[in-house]
């Protein structure tokens, strides 16, 4: 029984042009008939192309179950997304009470620092008094000694290794002048 593009698209529930798609040059030329304005296909052509889409709706069956099971991996997803969002949750609650902590750490060393600061200016202080007290008692003792040993009169002019008297030029020179 011999059956036309549309019939056999009407009894397979597909449409026209699908049945066109898998009709190529040579599927044409040995299972189907013209007659007129119609192409009627042959008894083999009709088996040959129902086998075909016989094997795209298997393949759609699997896709359906596939999209089943990924309707029901999605309800999985939903479980696994809202125990990630909680395990979320607890992390930046951890982390909030981390940062207190750092921050009371910091608030502490802070505190620290400046004490020992204090401590260490103190002791400069207590040391700058003692030094004091041991440079006037060393300046007395020295006045002291000075006073005793002094034996250079007061007319004293020095003289150079020639023994002569050393003159002065009657021009400032300046530092940078000491070499020449």
């Amino acid at each position: 029984m011999e059956l036309t593009i549309k019939e056999l698209a009407d009894e397979l529930a597909v449409s026209k042009t699908a049945i066109r798609k898998h009709m190529d040059d040579k599927f044409r030329s040995t299972y189907t008939i013209k007659k007129g304005n119609k192409i009627l296909i042959k008894d083999e052509g009709i088996e040959l192309l129902k086998g075909q889409f016989k094997n795209q709706s298997a393949s759609a069956t699997r896709k359906s179950k596939k999209e089943t099971g990924n309707k029901v991996s999605v309800k999985g997803n939903q479980d696994q997304s809202a125990l990630l969002a909680e395990q979320l949750d607890d992390q930046r609650k951890q982390i909030e009470e981390k940062d207190k902590q750092i921050a009371e750490l910091h608030q502490l060393l802070d505190q620290s620092q400046r004490l020992q600061l204090d401590v260490q200016n103190k002791l400069k202080q207590l040391e700058n008094k003692s030094a004091n007290s041991m440079q006037t008692k060393t300046i007395e003792a020295k006045t002291a000694d000075e006073q005793d040993d002094d034996h250079i009169p007061d007319n004293y002019q020095p003289t150079s290794a020639n023994g002569t008297h050393y003159e002065s030029t009657g021009h400032k020179k300046h530092w940078w002048q000491f070499g020449r």
